[in-house]
């Protein structure tokens, strides 16, 4: 109930995250059919300037399940899975809180839970995977059908809610099903499927085949794999630890029951649980790679150094909460119920915890992109444009934030851009168009981020300013307005 509580507060106290933002932004845009980012592609071909003629487009995302939400029940849309994820904790537990309560606390709910973001929903789609595949282990006849509907449903509501290819949902698909039925059929084949260290083997063989392979693919992020391999495999050790040790094992209060989880797992014979050991280990090591790959990807593009790129993508391993329901399962199946039992490890576990849970749930998250908005909101005329000054990092997940308040319909045809410091922007405001940029020509008022020196050329008068809460590092924030 306190968990539940602090999920409520961090929804009265916190303003939408910046993903959240960009995701809105896609649904108002798609009453056309085209659901596109209309300010410019996030990660922008010039790395110090946006460009609104580069729309990107969001043909899949968390956009989709959010527009389903009706406006007064928008701000639940994260709440609501969390409820049944909870729910489905307890009857798996034979009504026994301990299991749900952990999960009610972990903080890195109760932040995505404020800030609208779907690692819920993501945790509720895997729950959903893992029941199904537990009762396809074990049915015969036509009762497997509703399982293998359930399977084939959460696995593409997973895909869908991150913004995959539906085709590979079906491969993911097709690996869970084949896995199945070699289990069920082929004898030879449990010597991998019942056998944690040979399972563990085998899945991480073909995730590290399959995440080697995309590098050499595509373009995107997982190429930093090839280009950039030493930095990624720094870069990996520390996602590791972020995703798994922080999100995972401190934020759910279980690293105490650690050693004994793995000692059962060693003796562990049911394909059941090993396979809840090689989905936890699978799915650690695939996300783990993949948050590796946008550290090392976003501060080549940013000009960042890692460490600091690091940093401020840190709350990226929240992605491994995804593996909430099937490590908590495994933990109640293999150490049994007193694993959770109320003793001094669990009580020295929930006193790290319970701090950050208290900061997620009670302070929440405030933007002073809000306040600098509202500043200019009601004078900006119906077709003018207003210029963002910050750093490359983030920056164009924090031009979205002006949407809501200064175009929330997209009726009054207003376009945000951004340029960084040292883009030589003021040329551009005198009329001089660069290539890969947007124009700046009808540019009526400047926003300068907290703490950045900005040389603001003649013309301009200043209409508003304020400090930037402590938590998005304070500084102050300026508005200038276009004189005659």
């Amino acid at each position: 109930m306190f968990g539940l509580l602090l999920h409520l507060s961090s929804l009265t106290s916190s303003d939408y995250g910046l993903d959240t933002h960009l995701h809105l932004a896609a649904i108002e845009s798609n009453e056309d059919g085209t659901p596109n980012l209309e300010w410019g592609d996030v990660r922008s071909e010039d790395p110090l300037a946006s460009n609104p003629a580069d729309e990107q487009i969001l043909e899949r995302g968390w956009w989709q399940i959010l527009e389903l939400y009706p406006s007064w029940l928008l701000p639940f849309a994260a709440l609501l899975p969390m409820l049944a994820l909870i729910g489905i904790l307890l009857v798996m537990a034979n009504g026994r809180p301990h299991l749900a309560a952990l999960v009610a606390i972990h903080p890195g709910l109760i932040f995505a839970t404020g800030r609208l973001y779907p690692e819920s929903t993501v945790a509720l789609a895997v729950a959903g995977t893992i029941l199904a595949s537990l009762h396809i282990f074990e049915r015969r006849g036509w009762a497997l059908l509703q399982w293998v509907l359930l399977a084939v449903a959460s696995i593409h509501l997973l895909v869908l809610v991150k913004g995959l290819s539906s085709m590979l949902g079906w491969g993911l698909i097709g690996i869970l099903f084949v896995w199945i039925a070699l289990d069920r059929t082929v004898p030879k084949f449990r010597g991998y499927s019942r056998n944690p260290l040979m399972g563990l083997s085998l899945s991480i063989s073909i995730v590290l085949s399959a995440m080697i392979a995309a590098s050499f693919m595509t373009e995107g992020s997982l190429s930093t794999m090839r280009t950039h391999p030493v930095a990624w495999l720094f870069s990996l050790f520390v996602a590791f630890f972020d995703g798994f040790g922080l999100y995972l094992l401190v934020g759910l209060c279980c690293w105490p029951f650690l050693p004994d989880l793995m000692g059962s797992v060693k003796e562990a014979d049911e394909n059941g649980s090993v396979f809840l050991f090689v989905f936890v280990a699978a799915g650690t090591l695939l996300m783990s790679m993949w948050i590796a790959s946008l550290w090392v990807f976003e501060a080549e593009r940013w000009n960042l150094p890692l460490w600091e790129n690091m940093f401020l993508m840190g709350n990226n391993g929240r992605y491994l909460t995804a593996l909430i329901f099937p490590l908590l399962l495994l933990l109640h199946r293999t150490v049994g119920q007193n694993s959770c039992s109320f003793g001094k490890p669990l009580l020295f576990a929930m006193l790290v915890v319970l701090p950050l849970s208290l900061l997620a749930g009670l302070h929440g998250q405030t933007m002073w992109t809000d306040d600098a908005a509202q500043s200019f909101s009601d004078e900006i005329d119906v077709g003018e444009d207003f210029l963002y000054i910050d750093d490359e990092g983030l920056a164009m997940h924090w031009l979205y934030t002006f949407r809501i308040e200064v175009d929330p319909e997209g009726d009054r045809a207003v376009t945000g851009h951004w340029r960084a410091p040292d883009s030589n922007w003021q040329i551009e405001l005198e009329g001089q168009v660069l290539p890969n940029r947007g124009d700046l020509s009808g540019v009526r008022y400047l926003v300068v981020a907290p703490d950045i020196v900005a040389d603001v050329p003649e013309g301009w008068e200043k209409i508003a300013s304020g400090t930037a809460p402590f938590l998005n590092g304070g500084g102050e924030w300026k508005v200038y307005r276009a004189i005659g």
